[in-house]
């Protein structure tokens, strides 16, 4: 615990010596900033980049197994006999689909209780959209779409019409599938499955969700209409799924493999690439703090050596007047601790405002006129905590050599000017 003496002794040479007080408590303040406004602004660009992947596409789809073509020969009986080789009948390609679903729809979500929240059937397959000459091949979701909306909120993305209330014989598409097509609210589009079925639908809304998979290929319809289109009947082909934590989504998809027969994908497995991103950026901030805090450190711990170097003579004189190699310890372990958390306050308040300032500039969307911010900020109580805990233990560490160099000097040496 700091005696009030080398508490006072260390407030006098800090307001004694104001230039080089300053200089260091600049010096952690520039340290604190840079660490909590690339902390920031980095966690605001991976939050921003994984809700516009998330929010785009269910975390989870639960899908029928695909089954693998059974050779002959690899059957155990077929070993001991004769293959006999002859035309092979091409086999008619059929959907995919999951017949009776509704009390699966119930078992599974009684499965993860507490980690969904959304689940609902949909049905999805490839269809070709044409509007007089053009064809372009893309993404047919039939769902009920105010439930399909807790999956990806398309209602809230509107560029022009709507999505809740869709009834037969209306679709949806994106912005940039609807610039490519050349059509606008009201205009018809034909669909063509890959079944041979041709139907027409009105376009009833055009989205926009700044996800350009889903904005440039993707057709929104009613599911009955996209089961006749795709000849299902009343079988869907899966389960759209919405999980509370996206990070989870892969563990989940994990349990529920062990317990349903069925193909299970998360959206982790089909982003690996984003990930692996993710993570290389969370690589490059650690390395800017520690950069950061060391080059601070180093900092700190010149100015004490040079504050210790010219006060040889003050030390002495403390000495012969009875101070302990302790109170002289403290007397300069104070010293950094107290310029270590002015310097971290005031580079927390500079940051503060910084990322306030930056966190209010906006842009306009071309294609919807909403605005967007430029800077994604995301501050937390962990980037403050990590960037002051930081300034403060660097300042505190870095003056302890000083300090130890100072509470050995030998105060008849330094008295005799030797």
């Amino acid at each position: 615990m700091a005696s009030p003496f080398a508490l006072s002794v260390a407030l006098r040479q800090l307001t004694h010596n104001r230039g080089q007080t300053l200089l260091t408590i600049g010096v952690v303040a520039t340290s604190v900033t840079l660490i909590l406004f690339v902390s920031s602004l980095i966690n605001g660009l991976q939050i921003r980049l994984v809700s516009t992947i998330t929010d785009s596409i269910p975390h989870l789809r639960i899908m029928p197994v695909e089954r693998a073509p059974e050779v002959l020969w690899d059957r155990p009986e077929a070993q001991a006999s004769p293959v006999f080789v002859g035309t092979v009948p091409k086999l008619e390609q059929r959907q995919r689909k999951i017949e009776g679903w509704k009390p699966w729809l119930e078992r599974i979500g009684a499965l993860e209780p507490l980690e969904l929240t959304a689940l609902l059937p949909s049905v999805d397959g490839p269809v070709v959209v044409s509007r007089e000459s053009k064809r372009i091949s893309a993404r047919l979701i039939g769902a009920l779409p105010e439930q399909y909306n807790r999956i990806v909120d398309l209602q809230g993305n509107m560029a022009a019409g709507r999505f809740f209330g869709l009834n037969g014989g209306e679709a949806v598409i994106g912005v940039q599938l609807a610039r490519e097509l050349g059509v606008h609210l009201g205009d018809r589009i034909s669909l063509l499955s890959a079944e041979g079925i041709v139907a027409s639908a009105t376009i009833a809304g055009i989205y926009d969700t700044g996800f350009g998979a889903l904005d440039q290929t993707t057709v929104f319809v009613p599911l009955r209409d996209a089961q006749s289109l795709l000849q299902l009947g009343n079988a869907i082909t899966g389960f759209a799924v919405k999980v509370r934590d996206v990070f989870t989504a892969e563990k989940i998809a994990g349990n529920l493999r062990q317990q349903l027969p069925f193909k299970i994908e998360s959206w982790m497995e089909d982003n690996e690439r984003t990930l692996s991103g993710l993570k290389a950026q969370d690589g490059s901030s650690q390395m800017i703090i520690a950069f950061t805090t060391v080059s601070a450190g180093l900092a700190i711990a010149a100015l004490m050596v040079i504050s210790v170097s010219r006060k040889y003579r003050e030390i002495g004189i403390l000495k012969a007047m009875g101070a302990s190699n302790g109170q002289i310890l403290r007397i300069f372990a104070l010293q950094g601790l107290i310029l270590s958390v002015m310097g971290a306050l005031i580079g927390t308040f500079v940051s503060l405002a910084l990322l306030g300032w930056l966190s209010g500039l906006q842009t306009v969307a071309a294609s919807t006129g909403r605005p967007t911010d430029l800077f994604p900020i995301a501050f937390t109580i962990g980037n403050f905590l990590v960037g002051n805990g930081l300034a403060v233990a660097t300042g505190l560490v870095a003056s302890i050599y000083p300090a130890s160099q100072a509470s050995k000097v030998d105060p008849i040496e330094v008295i005799r000017g030797q």
